[in-house]
């Protein structure tokens, strides 16, 4: 890369320097020295003859349009695999660097990233390395532990590089390992990518294609992602292959040839039973995908060979890695990291804190390394100009000496004097933007001492609203704690409502059975009263036809007694004609005339006696009439109102108010069974 030793220096002792890390930062020192270890081993990288399995013959450089073919030099499988081995140390290193700007412990992040911290997945290798760490991050926290399966990252390294090459060597059978790792190397640890690369110098390094075109490879279609998505532990898959789209075929004899050699497991490390096995079964389904797509792709291509035309192949990989690539450019690792109010506001102002500290590190180097970029220059161009004084002092020497110089002499001479005056030109510029880096550095301090002061103020702030947020939330839990004072006063009232609720609903139905019992009576009580008035019609009806009988009686009476009363009044007259006549049967007639006035006499008060009787019935039936329906002696005294019957006596009255009362219940009438309201004395003539 051509570094001074100044520069060499300066980036040694900036490893030296402790690790200053702040959020979001990326370490230019390990990109700009892991992209110089690649562009310098592509400077100088030639295809050796054994990457084509042999281990001697004669190499043969390929010429092409392409830098990373212009630039095909000498190097062995032992270069090649250690340059591969530093640009994944990088990107482990990396990984965990990331993982610790995230906020995670180092050992935490080391543990995470030599459990699961594998290569493999839908992006590019950091990006998986960080996503599989943090799933299993987020595995472990739920309290799943899985075992580490490396003790250091040298040994994850050289397993990921060898399952890798060994992956692209299934899916082309014939790379040797140099050829895996050259096009790992050339795709930047892409698997996908590196599938579908072709190896420079086709006719001498890689299989001769025939007449026909049958051994043509375009795997442009199975280079996407779905070649990198592997998952479940350390092996290359979880039990299914991956799914192919391919646009390409392969001349299926070749191809079925190479894809079914015997599928071995590294045995460069110490795995486990189990390990291998799941080793062996994932890349096993692989090839069994590989060989299925390739056979569907024939059969399409068989079909469709009369009308179709075929494109380059170097275009589509391009548009295919193109196409495939578009679906993971949004992919975020930071969704993660959630800022809310005031938080947000301050993490923004940290971060941009730190890039401008960033920033002002960056510029701050880069002013020191033009610095003394520009002092080497000057020394060495003082060192020149010195010479040049030298070879000028001898060239006056020599004038002094000599009285003719040639015309090459001046011509030199003149131009070292040029040289000199550029040299001048040049330290004088160097000067200059020494002098402006110095104040754009000085600037950079004062904007970085501004933006101290602003995260000073910016802390505070934070204090304070931590303050009022810490205020708010006694505030917040005094309201909760109210809260639920009232939820639990709100549940009581409610049980209060539900119990007036179940009260108002058992006094509905009591009043329903009221209001039906009420009916109920109001009926009785009215079909009484029908009795009562229909025995009262009957009553007058039988009084009317009684005091009728009764005035036919006395009529009758009457006529008889006045017809006994004239057959008296005869009889008495024929007793004094018969006293006239005859004094000798006196005494017979005498008794002859008594006898009937006797038997007259005795009609007469068999007749008055029957009257009475008669007269004592209906005197009785008005007494029945008036007696107490309780006693059945005395006559009734009482009026109840509102139903206005007179039924009882006065004593009796007192005797069943007092019994119904003393009971706790409402006193009814005995005849009509209607609530008494009001009861009433009255007297009558008997009274």
């Amino acid at each position: 890369m051509g570094c001074t030793v100044r520069d060499k220096h300066v980036r040694a002792a900036r490893k030296i320097r402790p690790a200053y890390k702040p959020e979001l930062e990326i370490d230019l020192d390990r990109v700009a020295l892991s992209k110089s270890i690649v562009e310098s081993s592509l400077k100088n990288l030639v295809y050796h003859p054994g990457l084509t399995g042999s281990t001697s013959g004669s190499c043969c450089v390929h010429s092409g349009t392409s830098f990373e073919e212009s630039v095909w030099g000498y190097c062995t499988e032992e270069n090649l695999q250690e340059i591969l081995l530093k640009h994944l140390e990088f990107l482990y290193d990396q990984a965990v660097s990331n993982l610790i700007d995230l906020g995670c412990e180092e050992s935490v992040a080391m543990r995470a990233v030599l459990s699961n911290g594998h290569c493999y997945g839908e992006s590019d290798v950091l990006k998986n390395i960080v996503n599989n760490s943090l799933s299993y991050l987020n595995i472990s926290s739920n309290g799943d532990q899985s075992e580490a399966g490396f003790t250091d990252l040298r040994d994850l390294e050289e397993y990921s590089l060898d399952g890798m090459v060994y992956l692209l060597q299934q899916v082309r059978p014939s790379f040797s390992k140099g050829d895996a790792m050259w096009c790992l190397l050339m795709s930047e640890l892409h698997v996908g990518k590196a599938s579908t690369m072709d190896l420079p110098n086709r006719g001498t390094c890689c299989a001769k294609e025939d007449s026909h075109g049958e051994g043509t490879l375009d795997l442009a279609g199975f280079m996407a992602p779905a070649l990198c998505r592997f998952h479940g532990g350390w092996a290359f898959g979880n039990g299914g292959g991956p799914e192919f789209s391919g646009k390409g075929w392969f001349s299926m004899n070749n191809a079925e040839l190479k894809l079914q050699r015997e599928i071995e497991c590294p045995r460069r490390f110490n795995l486990s039973p189990t390990m291998k096995s799941l080793l062996k079964r994932n890349v096993a389904a692989f090839a069994a995908g590989f060989r299925a797509s390739m056979k569907q792709k024939q059969k399409q291509i068989d079909d469709g060979t009369s009308g179709e035309g075929a494109d380059p192949t170097h275009v589509e990989s391009e548009e295919s890695v193109g196409s495939v690539l578009e679906k993971f450019r949004d992919l975020n690792l930071d969704d993660n990291l959630e800022s809310v109010g005031e938080d947000g506001v301050i993490v923004t102002l940290l971060r941009q804190v730190k890039d401008l500290e960033k920033k002002l590190k960056e510029r701050k180097e880069w002013a020191q390394k033009k610095a003394m970029q520009a002092a080497q220059k000057v020394s060495d161009e003082l060192t020149e100009l010195k010479s040049l004084n030298s070879e000028r002092e001898s060239i006056q020497m020599l004038k002094k000496g000599k009285q003719a110089v040639d015309e090459s002499t001046v011509k030199r001479l003149s131009e070292l004097e040029n040289a000199v005056r550029k040299a001048t030109c040049q330290r004088d510029t160097a000067n200059a933007i020494v002098r402006t880096l110095e104040n754009q550095n000085a600037e950079i301090r004062a904007e970085r001492e501004g933006l101290k002061l602003s995260a000073s103020e910016s802390m505070k702030a934070c204090m304070e609203e931590s303050k009022k947020e810490k205020k708010c939330l006694k505030k917040h839990l005094a309201w909760q704690k109210q809260k639920l004072k009232l939820q639990d006063e709100i549940t009581a009232e409610k049980e209060k409502i539900k119990a007036l609720y179940k009260s108002l609903a058992q006094i509905t139905q009591d009043e329903k059975e009221i209001e039906a019992k009420r009916v109920e009576e109001q009926k009785a009580k009215e079909q009484a009263l029908a009795q009562v008035e229909e025995e009262q019609r009957s009553k007058e009806a039988a009084e009317a036809h009684n005091k009728r009988k009764l005035e036919t009686l006395r009529l009758k009476i009457e006529l008889d007694f006045q017809r006994r009363k004239d057959d008296h009044q005869r009889l008495e007259q024929e007793l004094s004609l018969l006293k006239a006549s005859s004094d000798t049967d006196s005494s017979h007639l005498s008794s002859n005339v008594w006898e009937p006035e006797r038997s007259q006499g005795e009609n007469i008060a068999k007749l008055l006696e029957e009257l009475d009787k008669l007269e004592g019935s209906y005197e009785s039936e008005a007494n029945n009439d008036r007696e107490c329906i309780i006693c059945m002696k005395d006559e009734v005294s009482v009026v109840f109102l509102p139903c206005a019957h007179q039924v009882v006596c006065g004593s009796c009255s007192d005797n069943f108010f007092s019994s119904n009362n003393g009971g706790g219940g409402k006193v009814t009438c005995p005849c009509c069974r209607a609530v008494v309201q009001q009861r009433i004395h009255i007297f009558g003539a008997t009274s």
